[in-house]
């Protein structure tokens, strides 16, 4: 789980100050050291955080380290070793960030090198996110054969999924925007 369900707030926050140190002691609390929260702008009429919107940029280095502890993770289930993992965003379009991951993997039957592509797209009516297009190569051989037979499955789950921050009880969230840069992800986000 990226992030400590404990931190969750017991009531909707009712100040964009609340909201703003939420955000920051929820992403203290995940590891995202280097994840920052910015206020885009405040909520006509000053009463409440419906309408505020926020901006959440995180180091692309924050968010390959939490890949590379899911992939490790799920990898030694196996009795593989990780030598090596790479993640990269690119904006493909204002609502769509291609995605690639690379790593180099080993295990008794030898090394690998396994690559995801696909896209996270942003649809801007629901704010939700969603991946798309995940695919996996890692060549051919036996080794390849197992990793694909291991990986395809949950690919075709993480697929699947809506990432909707509506559902996050008392503090529903939209997301707006989703931009990247070599360095890092930002995603925009208005309060519901």
């Amino acid at each position: 789980m990226i992030f400590d369900a404990s931190t969750l707030p017991k009531t909707a926050p009712t100040s964009v100050e609340e909201v703003l140190s939420f955000a920051d002691s929820l992403f203290a609390s995940s590891g995202f050291n280097g994840a920052s929260v910015s206020l885009i702008s405040a909520p006509t009429g000053g009463a409440g955080v419906s309408g505020a919107a926020f901006c959440v940029s995180v180091p692309i280095v924050e968010l390959e380290a939490l890949a590379r502890r899911a992939v490790e993770a799920a990898a030694g289930e196996q009795g593989v070793q990780i030598d090596r993992l790479e993640l990269a965003f690119k904006q493909e379009a204002p609502e769509r960030l291609g995605l690639e991951i690379e790593a180099d993997a080993k295990a008794f039957l030898g090394k690998l090198t396994v690559r995801i592509t696909g896209s996270l797209v942003l649809l801007r009516e629901e704010g939700t996110l969603h991946f798309e297009g995940l695919q996996m190569d890692a060549g051919s051989g036996m080794f390849a054969g197992i990793a694909g037979a291991v990986l395809r499955p949950k690919l075709a789950r993480l697929g699947a999924q809506v990432i909707d921050l509506r559902r996050i009880e008392g503090f529903g969230l939209r997301v707006t925007g989703i931009r990247a840069t070599a360095q890092q992800l930002e995603l925009s986000f208005s309060v519901v």
